[in-house]
């Protein structure tokens, strides 16, 4: 159940954090980012809860490594665009675009790690 939780929520936070970056080429969105702030704590709040239940996962491979790199990587880009958001600050089109398809592409390989554990 915790697992299915934690995909969801991944899944959620996805969803929220793209649409915040869309809508900063704009107009400061604090509603997606306070949204995507908060799946993004239940994800690592989940995602803590099931290393601490299942200890032998963290002995899985390197896997795990690379997926919570991208993981770390990912909440600073949503904390980075927390502030701007909350600064009342755009982002450039180019500098949304890069950083939308980054995030995109990052979550595309944490689903793709997490199910199919390559190494």
């Amino acid at each position: 159940m915790l697992i299915q939780l934690h995909m969801v929520a991944v899944f959620l936070w996805a969803v929220f954090l793209t649409t915040a970056i869309n809508e900063l080429k704009y107009k400061p969105s604090k509603l997606f980012l306070s949204i995507s702030f908060l799946f993004m704590l239940i994800v690592l709040g989940v995602g803590t809860k099931i290393m601490l239940l299942y200890p032998e996962v963290t002995k899985s491979g390197n896997w795990l490594h690379i997926k919570l790199s991208f993981d770390i990587i990912v909440m600073l880009v949503n904390v980075y665009l927390l502030v701007i958001g909350f600064k009342n600050r755009t982002l450039e089109a180019k500098k949304a675009d890069l950083l939308y398809w980054s995030v995109v592409f990052m979550f595309v390989l944490m689903y793709v790690l997490t199910l199919f554990r390559p190494f």
